[in-house]
């Protein structure tokens, strides 16, 4: 069926199936990851985020200690994977930026700092997928994680969501209206976070109106990716400001850096007015909307007053 809400299914049903459905591929992918192990991780880290996204959708409807087990959970065996995220991502932004200024990144600087990421990113590649123990200890926790599924409470409503997407909604406001007067990493990832949780959620519930949560997804999903590149220009900078990747050469790294702040300046000239749409409503209101959706395509609301 996939990562969505089935209206022929209850609340509870929709969710313990879609939990089945990303831990087996997950472990699928896992058990058998191919040639591109970059990949492989890269989507069972999103698998991961899937699914701590839907725990957020139905938190109000759990007892507070599952929801905060089962989130603790996903979040440890995704931190299991993290740097072999790091290390994959750094060279993609890297690559990024040469191509954005094919001029004016320094041929030996470049050089020089691609092939520390590249040989970070093998070491951690191959102790991860050639020790056995390693990749072998993320499919046990997933298998235990298939044990431990939890259960919501049986209400088969839009209230098992409606408090915690706006819970999530405002949060965002709150994280947008601080990135504007503190522009710091932390405030970009803090707001990145809701947007990602919002865009995951609008996905579980685009059939509920295919077209509105279509375009709401792809602008959420513009908007993280835009937080994201931010994020991953500024751990870049600093792991080459740091000396971390063993290159000395002063000037070199110094027009890097430069290069990376500019980008991230052009960056957020971008997200900013996207993200001003999207955090635009009161928390109210957004979720009020999306609730006369819900009643409309479960059958439940026959009329509409005005």
């Amino acid at each position: 069926m996939g990562y969505e809400l089935n209206r022929e299914e209850t609340v509870a049903d929709n969710v313990t199936r879609i939990l089945r459905e990303e831990l087996a591929s997950a472990i699928a992918s896992l058990e058998d990851p191919g040639d591109d192990k970059a990949d492989t991780i890269h989507s069972v880290r999103k698998r991961i985020k899937k699914i701590r996204a839907l725990l957020r959708l139905v938190r109000s409807d759990l007892d507070e200690e599952t929801f905060r087990r089962e989130n603790v959970r996903y979040r440890d065996i995704g931190n299991r994977m993290s740097h072999l995220r790091d290390a994959t991502v750094m060279i993609n932004t890297l690559d990024k930026l040469r191509e954005t200024h094919p001029d004016g990144l320094p041929e030996t600087a470049f050089a020089a700092v691609r092939g520390a990421l590249v040989t970070r990113q093998e070491e951690v590649s191959a102790a991860f997928f050639a020790g056995e123990n390693r990749i072998g200890e993320v499919i046990a926790a997933f298998r235990e994680a298939e044990q431990h599924l939890p259960e919501p409470s049986g209400r088969d409503s839009f209230a098992v969501f409606a408090p915690n997407i706006k819970g999530i909604y405002r949060r965002g406001v709150k994280a947008f209206a601080l990135a504007i007067s503190e522009p710091t990493a932390h405030n970009f990832h803090e707001l990145r976070k809701e947007v990602k949780h919002l865009g995951y959620h609008t996905r579980l519930l685009q059939p509920v109106w295919p077209g509105l949560f279509e375009a709401y997804e792809h602008e959420l999903g513009t908007l993280a990716e835009l937080l994201g590149e931010d994020h991953d220009l500024g751990v870049l900078a600093d792991e080459i400001e740091s000396g971390r990747l063993g290159r000395d050469d002063e000037a070199g790294n110094a027009r890097l850096v430069t290069l990376l702040h500019e980008e991230r300046e052009n960056v957020q000239r971008q997200f900013y007015p996207l993200a001003q749409r999207l955090f635009a409503e009161r928390a109210s209101d957004f979720v009020g909307r999306f609730r006369l959706y819900w009643r409309i395509w479960r059958g439940e609301a026959e009329t509409v007053k005005e």
